[in-house]
């Protein structure tokens, strides 16, 4: 039910301009409104049942056409079926009487990084880096999963007040490799999706996009992190840039399907950066999707070894595997996204051929956090402390996993 603070009636479909004192649903009391946008209004709420208050997301009209109710299912499905730390956590979700669909996450204490960051001046590196290799870290089981974001944007990576990075905003999300999303593929939409600013060359080449796409608008983030400048117009500063342009898009279409990237170290701002850095974010802003990073994972790992090994930032970890003929081999493991399988592609690659190519992902922040595991295969050979998990879970510091007849162990401090 929606109240008032003097008890007004329930009003159905109709637009909710909900303030705080309301009431929605009979039991959710509004706090105060978090923010608004063209598709949803977002309220800190208290609701029964919860310790703490949550961000209730509402959409602001009653849900009438296909298009509506397709993209805030869709973000209900993809959130949902999302475990890892870097993306809000949903609790509850649905279509209500008056026609609204909501869905009762995490509040986030924070702001974005649009909101933190103005962009007039570089950002310290590794402050960057960090920031951007946790939003890969956000997509990157959304990627393994066969889901693109698409509008991965400054105003969509969520910065807490602990320096944890969430991503936010799935609604634009589809499926690229048929994977059950619902809405159309990915790559049948001939419309310009997302923000022009943060767009990608194949938008307007072969309008197909992948997780390799997510990957160049992160790419494009960081480099406006590192430097205040745009890959495309170096020698403008960014919030200049961003007045010019503003009521242009087709400009920033352009730059991004034909000006070369101007690397790094040739940017103003961007001078006496590490080599292997300047190295992954031009191969991560390649106007060739095929020849950058496949994935949000494979680009948080390249971003990892960056900070561990460049940045002198202590964050890797050991990944103990004891084979399935007793030899042990320890590796450094850094944070970011594993594939552990058989496959060639794995990164962390078993000698046990009866696993399939691709069996279970691990997933990895960094401390203080702790790494997840999770299955993708439900045949009962993924198990923890040697009882057999089904989703993911997270590895405690004394826990052992297995993959087939392989088990591991990540040790840190």
């Amino acid at each position: 039910m929606i109240g008032s603070r003097t008890g007004a009636q329930e009003v159905q479909h109709m637009p909710l301009d909900l303030q705080p004192g309301d009431v929605y649903a009979g039991n959710i009391r509004i706090h105060r409104v978090l923010g608004t946008g063209s598709f949803a209004h977002v309220y800190e709420v208290e609701t029964p049942g919860y310790p703490e208050r949550l961000a209730l997301k509402l959409t602001r009209e009653p849900v009438s056409s296909g298009e509506q109710a397709q993209r805030a299912l869709r973000e209900i499905t993809i959130l949902r079926s999302l475990t890892n730390p870097h993306v809000v956590r949903t609790f509850d979700c649905g279509l209500r009487p008056d026609g609204h669909i909501y869905l009762l996450m995490d509040l986030l204490y924070g702001q974005t990084l649009e909101q933190e960051h103005r962009f007039d001046e570089p950002l310290d590196p590794v402050r960057a880096v960090t920031i951007v290799h946790q939003a890969c870290l956000g997509l990157a089981e959304a990627h393994a999963m066969g889901v693109v974001h698409r509008d991965v944007k400054p105003e969509n990576v969520f910065i807490e007040h602990d320096g944890k990075v969430k991503m936010l905003d799935f609604g634009l999300a589809r499926s690229w490799d048929g994977s059950p999303v619902v809405g159309i593929d990915a790559s049948e939409s001939h419309l310009i999706v997302g923000t022009p600013h943060y767009s990608q060359p194949e938008q307007l080449r072969t309008r197909v996009l992948t997780p390799a796409s997510d990957v160049y608008s992160l790419a494009t983030i960081l480099y406006e992190l590192l430097t205040a400048r745009t890959p495309f117009f170096p020698q403008t500063p960014l919030p200049a840039l961003r007045e010019e342009l503003r009521h242009k898009p087709t400009e920033w279409l352009r730059a991004h399907a034909r000006r070369p990237a101007v690397p790094l170290d040739r940017c103003p701002g961007g001078e006496g950066l590490p080599d292997s850095l300047v190295r992954g974010v031009a191969r991560a802003l390649d106007k060739d999707p095929d020849k950058r990073p496949p994935n949000a994972g494979a680009f948080a790992n390249v971003l990892g070894l960056v900070l561990h090994r460049d940045m002198g930032i202590h964050v890797a970890a050991k990944l103990r595997v004891l084979n399935p003929d007793d030899t042990v081999v320890e590796r450094l493991f850094l944070p970011g996204s594993y594939r552990i399988g058989s496959g060639r592609r794995c990164e962390i690659k078993l000698r046990d051929d009866s696993v399939p190519r691709v069996h279970a992902v691990l997933e990895w922040g960094g401390t203080p956090g702790r790494p997840h595991l999770r299955p993708l295969h439900d045949d009962g050979s993924v198990k923890v402390n040697d009882r057999v998990v089904h989703t993911a879970v997270e590895l405690g510091r004394e826990d052992e996993f297995s993959v087939g007849s392989t088990r591991m162990a990540v040790v840190t401090g």
